[in-house]
């Protein structure tokens, strides 16, 4: 029954939509076409019309003479089966012109003329015409040349406004019910037939439904079986195993569940997510992807007591036609371990010494003074109110001493002092000074030569400007970076951001004279933007209140893919939640007012404006999840060149603060909706193949003839922009430019040789970036990305001439990739 019933339904719902749906659409259909052939037929009919017009104003006749040609011409015009189908003519008075079958017309004025049914069918074409120019009526007419049969009659008619001529034709539709009547004949017949053949269909569904249950059964046996030999080779596996099915963990064997620190029945109560810092929906769609196993490095979630780094073999197999996976757990070899931490450390030291090689002007601290005649118990208060750790004793504009905690410590607390002893008392004298371009190193072994705490920093004039203390020389050489983003979060306002930012160049400049990779001159520039502008965000909210809904902040672009410079604007964003309820209109100005003032205060910081208002304070992207998701899917649907451009700015999003949440659903959104378009990728790589790079005629040609330098950003561009396209092919979630391509490398998409080639090309160009804009930003020149081709060497306008020629290789290969099918 659960068959045939479904089955009668479906038959009776074919016949239903048959007269319901589909002839009504035939009938339809039948009646357009016949109105798109009278208009093309009177159409045929005025064009003579207006060749006629064309010779009376060329003079080859007069205007009498025109008219009466053109009106001969017509009354001779036939269509139709049998040739009896016309057209007449009248004038917008109406009098008649012309009627081939009505002779006695002719000449008639034909105001009151009507059919049997009272309808004045040529006022009624006057008024079509002076309303529209040209259209349809319906009224009763004799059936073309007999005089004695009057039927329901359908025309089209125009105005030839120079001659005030209305010329029409029409058909009658007696005809078109007959051609429906043999429509509904005819669809009748096939219903009936496709009706048996189904019925006969039915027995033999219903004959072989017995036949597939028997299978079903023995299928499932079959799978069962099949489980259990994959259990038993997972239980004797010398490597920790799982197994899963729908997702959900089905076994795991005693190696795993060593490693894991867990029971068995407590892993399979366990999401994947819960067992291991991973996107399991990312894997899975790479084993969909390359239909190979997938290594990824990770780390055991599970166990309470560590939290060991392990690779993951993942593969898919099929038992009963359905995907099931096995992950093959190992630890992580000693070598890979000792390579990765070896490369955290070299890059925190090369950091650290860079930094310890720069002026201590760039870190000083406000300096807190106090009276000599100022009580310990005044100095005391004082300092705990400004929070600070030292305070220096002034007589007159003199520094003449130095307290700190420990002084207070050792000299008060400890001798039991009154806290009104003068400071002067238990003041160290004299205090160390060092000028402001003393360099940082120098300053930590003054500090441990002479055993003190802190120093006054002295400009050119001898002006005391500030401090620096012992701890914060001991931060530095420990971890520079840490200690510069640890500076960014304690900042109290945007000014103390501002000061850490102005920084950079500096810390850039140092990396670039030691050799630095770009990975991580990025990767530094990117970790203190990120960290601008969280506190940015941060001190915002704590200006204006707490937020009424759950949103995300996002940034794109350059700072999106973590491959900032020196010349780079913002290009942010803020998604809001769906479903926020409350006062919309309190919500949409609360966020207007927290997005001016986060642009606003970064702006203010150095990280500029972006032209193309492409920010948070635009109320375009200051949207609910939802509308952002539309925004995607119309860029993904719409291969215009503003859709194109705007995919190349938003498609690298990335997270910085709030709901996180939020942004990875958007992400979810975009990879589905992107996957398998195969026009929207091949209009991403016919704007990368598009972009034109210097011309190279003995050397290295400039943007324009006038012009020596070129953009160095636009020859950039088609790296990035080929990772993008291969990585939105492949669902992956990162938007670093290296990390996209090391990925493509790991799932076989590209050679190891094009991956390396790409990389140091890479790898050249930023360098080549960063170089020219530090070197302006020491002239105190606009920074930008214009490289001046005067100052390159022999060698590097080699290197980039052969970069140019990798470029070119890599926009043929997206021409052949990508050519917008399936």
């Amino acid at each position: 029954m659960s068959i045939v019933l479904p089955s009668i339904l479906t038959i009776v719902l074919f016949i239903i939509s048959i007269y319901l749906i589909i002839i009504p659409v035939f009938e339809k259909n039948l009646m357009d076409s016949k109105k798109e052939m009278l208009s093309e037929l009177t159409n045929t009919a005025w064009s003579l019309i207006e060749e006629y017009h064309r010779d009376y104003v060329d003079s080859v006749y007069t205007l009498k003479e025109a008219k009466q040609l053109a009106a001969s011409r017509i009354e001779l015009m036939r269509y139709g089966e049998n040739g009896k189908d016309y057209f007449w003519i009248t004038n917008m008075h109406p009098r008649m012109i012309m009627h081939p079958y009505r002779p006695e017309l002719n000449g008639e004025d034909l105001t009151d003329y009507t059919d049997p049914e009272g309808t004045r069918l040529f006022v009624k074409a006057v008024n079509k015409v002076k309303e529209k120019g040209k259209g349809f009526i319906n009224y009763m007419w004799q059936w073309k040349d007999d005089s004695t049969r009057i039927v329901p009659k359908l025309s089209y008619v125009k105005g030839f406004p120079e001659w005030n001529w209305i010329v029409g034709t029409g058909i009658y539709l007696d005809d078109v019910q007959q051609e429906l009547r043999a429509l509904r004949g005819r669809l009748l017949r096939i219903s009936s037939v496709i009706t048996l053949v189904i019925a006969a269909l039915l027995f033999l569904i219903v004959k072989q439904s017995l036949r597939i249950d028997k299978r079903r059964n023995e299928a499932e046996k079959s799978l069962k079986a099949s489980r259990e030999k994959y259990r038993s080779l997972v239980e004797a596996s010398t490597e920790g195993t799982l197994m899963l099915h729908n997702d959900e963990i089905i076994f795991s064997n005693q190696k795993f569940n060593y490693m894991a620190g867990c029971s068995g029945p407590d892993i399979k109560q366990k999401a994947i997510g819960e067992l291991f810092d991973i996107d399991w929906q990312e894997v899975k769609n790479k084993l969909n992807d390359s239909g190979i196993s997938v290594s990824v490095d990770t780390v055991i979630k599970c166990n309470l007591r560590e939290k060991p780094e392990v690779v993951l073999s993942v593969s898919k197999v099929k038992l009963g036609g359905e995907d099931n996976y096995v992950i093959v757990c190992k630890e992580m070899p000693r070598h890979v371990k000792l390579i990765r931490e070896t490369e955290h450390l070299a890059s925190e030291l090369q950091t650290s010494l860079l930094l310890m090689n720069q002026p201590v002007r760039n870190y000083i601290q406000d300096i807190l003074t106090c009276k000599m005649t100022d009580t310990v118990g005044e100095v005391a208060k004082l300092m705990t109110r400004k929070n600070k750790n030292v305070i220096f004793v002034m007589l007159g504009k003199a520094l003449v001493g130095v307290v700190n905690d420990s002084d207070l410590k050792k000299r008060v607390l400890s001798q039991g002092l009154a806290s009104g002893t003068p400071v002067m008392e238990i003041m160290s004298a004299p205090v160390n000074t060092v000028t402001d371009t003393t360099l940082i190193y120098e300053a930590a072994l003054f500090f441990n030569n002479k055993n003190i705490s802190h120093l006054a920093v002295k400009n050119a004039t001898g002006e005391i400007i500030g401090i620096i203390g012992k701890d914060d020389m001991l931060n530095m050489q420990h971890n520079a970076l840490s200690f510069v983003v640890k500076e960014i979060e304690q900042a109290e306002d945007i000014s103390g951001i501002k000061r850490v930012h102005g920084r950079i160049p500096v810390i850039v400049q140092s990396l670039l004279d030691s050799g630095a990779h770009t990975w991580n001159i990025t990767r530094i520039v990117t970790s203190l933007t990120d960290a601008i502008t969280n506190r940015v965000i941060e001190l915002t909210l704590e200006e204006i209140g707490k937020p009424p809904c759950d949103f995300a902040f996002i940034v794109m672009g350059s700072e999106g893919r973590k491959e900032q410079s020196l010349a780079t604007d913002q290009d942010n964003g803020i998604i809001l939640a769906d479903h926020t309820g409350g006062d919309e209109e309190k919500r949409n100005d609360y966020f207007e007012n927290l997005s001016k003032r986060i642009n606003k205060h970064l702006d203010d910081i150095g990280i500029q404006y972006c032209k193309g208002d492409v920010m948070a304070q635009n109320p375009k992207w200051r949207q609910k999840l939802g509308v952002w998701k539309q925004y995607f899917s119309d860029w993904i649907n719409d291969g215009n060149p503003q859709s194109l451009l705007e995919v190349n700015i938003f498609f690298d999003f990335r997270y910085i603060y709030g709901n996180s949440d939020l942004v990875d659903e958007l992400r979810e959104h975009v990879n589905s909706r992107s996957k398998g378009k195969a026009v929207f990728l091949q209009h991403l790589a016919q704007n990368v193949i598009k972009i034109k790079l210097p011309g190279m005629q003995g050397g290295i040609l400039g943007s324009s003839p006038d012009e020596d330098s070129f953009d160095i950003k636009k020859v950039i561009m088609p790296i990035s922009g080929f990772a993008r396209i291969y990585a939105l092919q492949h669902q992956l979630t990162e938007t670093n430019t290296l990390e996209r391509l090391h990925t493509l490398k790991e799932m076989a998409v590209l050679n190891t040789s094009l991956y390396e080639e790409l990389v140091q090309a890479y790898d050249h160009l930023m360098a080549q970036r960063f170089k020219a804009q530090t070197a302006k930003i020491s002239s105190n020149e606009p920074v930008n990305n214009e490289i001046d081709i005067n100052k390159l060497t022999e060698l590097e306008i080699s290197i980039l001439k052969k970069i140019f020629s990798q470029i070119s290789d890599i926009q043929t290969k997206l021409s052949f990739d990508f050519k917008g099918t399936a």
